[in-house]
């Protein structure tokens, strides 16, 4: 589902797209008479119901009779809506806290039925640890860093809990793959990640919940440089460390999701990914560090 920032871009482009149709004098039925389309097209588009493609936004501007420049600013106005990044610190300005930013990623998981994410060097939100999120939470990239308090991280921390909720809904289809170096990435103290990884072993047989691991002797199929996230087929979610950006370009959802697939399908999947997570259980007992 579109975030409200999404919605406020294709308004936006509504709202000029009749803008343009109106300074022809036409009514909507008549205007989409003139395109050789349905009048609930052309309603959807101004409304922002729908989203228009590259090409319908030209056929709009010749059938208005636009000049170029017109059609360029229409098209630019489309990328905007297809894209938006924001930093952290927007982030939470605009949901009233750091806090804040967590209870709107949780109603966002809330309206979606599936959820795919990718991570390369961490453990995902869905799954980890109140102590896990804290300490990387505390971190120096983290949100100390674009104002969050203590007080903020506690109450992060808390929401994160909360949104894990949706590994219990049967609904819901949480697909979460990870390369093995996530489990052996030290973010936290050695008895966090020990605590870390038992509780991804018994999380492995929810129903909602698909969890994988690319082991490290398996090639990965795409270049792992960042995480993102696809919620149903409607918006992909990439993280950087300063800021976040939120793609629904069509175009752009079908390579994500194609290259989600590359990495499925070279995961070891549920419980085949235990001794995989094991090995890391291992490897801080090797290490010198507790294992439990």
């Amino acid at each position: 589902m579109p975030t409200s920032t999404h919605l406020r871009e294709r308004k936006k482009l509504g709202d000029r797209l009749r803008e343009v149709r109106e300074s022809t004098g036409l009514s909507g039925n008549r205007f989409a008479q003139r395109l050789g389309w349905l009048q609930s097209k052309v309603s959807k588009l101004e409304t922002a119901k729908q989203s228009p493609t590259p090409q319908e936004i030209r056929e709009w501007g010749v059938a208005a009779g636009a000049p170029p420049a017109v059609v360029d600013e229409l098209l630019a106005q489309l990328e905007r809506a297809r894209m938006e990044y924001a930093t952290w610190k927007e982030h939470y300005r605009a949901a009233g806290g750091a806090s804040g930013k967590q209870i709107s990623v949780r109603t966002l998981e809330a309206q979606t039925t599936r959820i795919r994410k990718f991570q390369p060097a961490m453990i995902p939100s869905q799954l980890q640890t109140a102590e896990y999120a804290r300490e990387l939470l505390h971190l120096p990239s983290g949100p100390a860093a674009w104002g969050a308090s203590e007080t903020d991280i506690d109450q992060m921390v808390a929401a994160r809990m909360e949104r894990q909720q949706i590994l219990y809904q049967p609904a819901k289809r949480i697909q979460l793959i990870v390369l093995e170096a996530a489990l052996r990435t030290r973010l936290c103290s050695p008895g966090t990640m020990a605590g870390q990884l038992d509780r991804l072993i018994g999380l492995t047989g929810l129903p909602a919940l698909e969890f994988g691991i690319i082991p490290f002797e398996r090639a990965v199929p795409v270049f792992p440089t960042s995480g993102f996230v696809i919620f149903d087929d409607h918006l992909v979610v990439v993280e950087t460390l300063t800021g976040e950006q939120q793609l629904s370009d069509p175009d752009e959802l079908t390579h994500y999701e194609r290259w989600f697939d590359l990495l499925r399908e070279t995961a070891s999947i549920g419980r085949d990914a235990v001794p995989i997570i094991k090995r890391a259980l291992v490897g801080l007992a090797d290490a010198g560090e507790p294992a439990e």
